[in-house]
C-alpha cells in the first residue's frame, strides 16, 4: 500500500440516458469474473464497425459523464476533438447526476453500455465487475514520466496490477459560507469557525436573529447520507485525525468518528439546521443558499462553478478550511483525485477511445477546465503551467499542505457491507432518528466483520500506511 500522495504545494501552488453503445465485447474482469457480453456478439459488432470504418463512415463513441457543472465546457472540447481528430471518431456525450451508476449497469446488462464513461466512484466496483478495459498497452514511458507519483496509487487508478484510469482534476472541501448573512447577524466575516464547536455557536446565533426572516445557520443534503457524509462529516473527522477507518492499524474505528457525528447532532438538535433537510438533495441546498437563506455548509471546490452559472448568486460568499474538533492533526481528502476516464470493456474501438481519453487529458484540456475553475489539475508537471482560476472563490480552494490523495476505505475498494451503510446509519442519528451509541456498536460490528470476510476471501488486499 502507497502512503498518502502529498501534492507537493510548491507546483500545484502556483497554478494557484443515451443507451447507444459500441455492443459487447467479452473481457475478463480483474478478480477472474464473467464480464458482460459473448464473444460472438463482440465478433460481429467488430466486423460492423471495421466495414464502417473502410468505407468512411464516422466511428461513433459515446462519453457519460456524472457530472453537470461543467457541461458548457466538456461539451466545447468534444465539440473541438469532432472537428479536428484525424481518425474519423465522433463522440456523443451524455450527462447526469441521478442515477448514475444504475444506468451504468442497466447499460451494462443490456450490452450498451458506453465506450469511455466518467468513473463515479473508485475504480475498485467497475474493475471488479470487468466493466473496464486496462489501459497499460496504450500508457507510454512518457505518460508515465508525466504523471509520476500520481499513478499507480491502489484501487484509485489501478486494481490488482491492472490501470484503467489516469489522473486529472481533483476537489478540494472547504466550509463555504455566506459573508451577508454574517453581517447581518452581528458575526465578524473575516473570522468564520475554525472549530466545530464555534460552527455550532456561529450557526446558533444565525438561526436566532434571522430564522423569522427564514435564514438559517447551517445545512446538509440529508436526502442522500452518503453524499452528506463525504462532504460534511468524514471530512471534519479526517482533518481531525478521527476518520471511521485508521489507516495506521488497517481497522475500523467508529468509536472516534461518532463524536465527530454527535458535534453535527448537537447543531441539529439546535434547530439551527435549514429547515426540510432531512429530505434536501444537493442542488436544492444550493439554491437555499443561492438566496441567502444558510448562512454554512460544506462541499467541494466545484461549487466555485456551480455559483458562477448553475446558480449564479449576488450573495458575498466565501470558503475556508472545513472546521476541526480540535486543531489539525489530519489531512483533507481530495475528491475524485488520480482518476478520470475509463474505457469501457464493452467498447470495440478502444484504440479510438484512447485517442478520445489522451485529448480530454491533454495539457490543452486540463489547463482551461483548471483555469475556468470547473477542479484543480493534480498533475504537477501541467499545474505547473496553468494559471489561478478568476472565478470567485476559487482562490479559497487552492491546494494546501493538508490537501492530499488518500487511498480508499476498504467499503470503497471493493468490501461488501451487508445491511445498513455507515452514511445511512449515521445520517439517521444527526436527524435523531436514531440512538449514536446503539449505532455505532451495530456499525463497528458489521464493518469489522466485512474486512474480516473480505480480506480472508482476497475481494480486497489490505489498505494500511506503510
Amino acid at each position: 500500500m502507497k502512503k498518502f500522495f502529498g501534492i507537493a504545494a510548491g507546483a500545484l501552488l502556483t497554478a494557484g440516458v443515451l443507451m447507444t453503445g459500441c455492443g459487447a465485447k467479452t473481457a475478463a474482469p480483474a478478480d477472474g469474473g464473467s464480464a458482460a457480453g459473448t464473444e460472438a456478439g463482440a465478433a460481429a459488432e467488430a466486423g460492423t464497425q471495421a466495414e464502417q470504418a473502410a468505407s468512411g463512415e464516422k466511428i461513433k463513441l459515446t462519453y457519460w459523464s456524472n457530472q453537470r457543472h461543467d457541461m458548457e465546457y466538456v461539451q466545447k472540447k468534444i465539440d473541438e476533438f469532432n472537428a479536428t481528430n484525424d481518425k474519423n471518431i465522433e463522440v456523443s456525450y451524455e450527462a447526469m447526476t441521478e442515477n448514475y451508476d444504475n444506468n451504468l449497469e442497466l447499460a451494462f446488462q443490456s450490452k450498451q453500455a458506453p465506450d469511455v464513461f466518467r468513473a463515479k466512484s473508485e475504480i475498485a466496483p467497475y474493475a471488479s465487475k470487468g466493466m473496464l478495459t486496462p489501459i497499460d498497452e496504450f500508457l507510454t514511458d512518457e505518460d508515465r514520466a508525466r504523471y509520476g507519483d500520481t499513478l499507480g496509487i491502489q484501487n484509485i487508478n489501478v486494481y490488482k496490477g491492472q490501470t484503467y484510469t489516469v489522473p486529472q482534476f481533483g476537489n478540494t472541501f472547504r466550509l463555504i459560507y455566506n459573508k451577508d448573512v454574517f453581517r447581518k447577524a452581528g458575526l465578524d466575516p473575516e473570522k468564520p469557525p475554525k472549530t466545530m464547536a464555534e460552527m455550532r455557536e456561529y450557526a446558533k446565533i444565525i438561526t436566532e436573529k434571522l430564522s423569522k426572516d427564514g435564514v438559517y445557520g447551517f445545512a446538509m443534503n440529508l436526502k442522500n447520507g452518503y453524499s452528506a457524509m463525504y462532504r460534511s462529516v468524514d471530512e471534519v473527522a479526517r482533518l481531525s485525525d478521527m476518520l471511521y477507518y485508521d489507516y495506521k492499524t488497517g481497522k475500523f474505528d467508529f468509536d472516534r468518528y461518532s463524536k465527530v457525528v454527535q458535534t453535527f447532532a448537537d447543531i441539529y438538535n439546535d434547530g439551527s439546521f435549514f429547515p426540510g433537510v432531512e429530505s434536501l438533495d444537493i442542488d436544492p441546498l444550493r439554491a437555499q443558499f443561492a438566496l441567502g437563506n444558510i448562512g454554512m455548509y460544506i462541499s467541494g471546490y466545484w461549487e466555485v462553478a456551480v455559483y458562477d452559472s448553475q446558480f449564479p448568486t449576488e450573495q458575498d460568499w466565501y470558503a475556508c478550511q472545513v472546521p476541526t474538533m480540535d486543531g489539525v492533526k489530519g489531512v483533507n481528502a481530495i475528491n475524485s483525485a488520480g482518476r478520470s476516464f475509463v474505457m469501457s470493456s464493452q467498447c470495440q474501438h478502444p484504440e479510438e477511445a484512447w485517442e478520445f481519453i489522451k485529448f480530454m487529458t491533454s495539457d490543452d484540456y486540463m489547463i482551461g477546465y483548471h483555469e475556468n475553475g470547473y477542479g484543480i489539475i493534480v498533475v504537477p508537471s501541467v499545474a505547473a503551467k496553468a494559471k489561478n482560476s478568476s472565478q470567485h472563490a476559487a482562490e479559497c480552494f487552492s491546494l494546501t499542505d493538508t490537501d492530499t490523495i488518500v487511498p480508499l476505505t476498504p467499503e470503497l475498494a471493493g468490501m461488501v457491507i451487508e445491511g445498513q451503510t455507515y452514511a445511512d446509519a449515521y445520517a439517521a442519528v444527526i436527524m435523531g432518528q436514531a440512538d449514536l451509541d446503539e449505532t455505532t456498536k451495530k456499525i463497528q460490528e458489521s464493518y469489522s466483520k466485512a474486512l474480516e470476510d473480505a480480506l480472508a476471501s482476497g475481494s480486497i488486499e489490505p489498505i494500511v500506511e506503510n
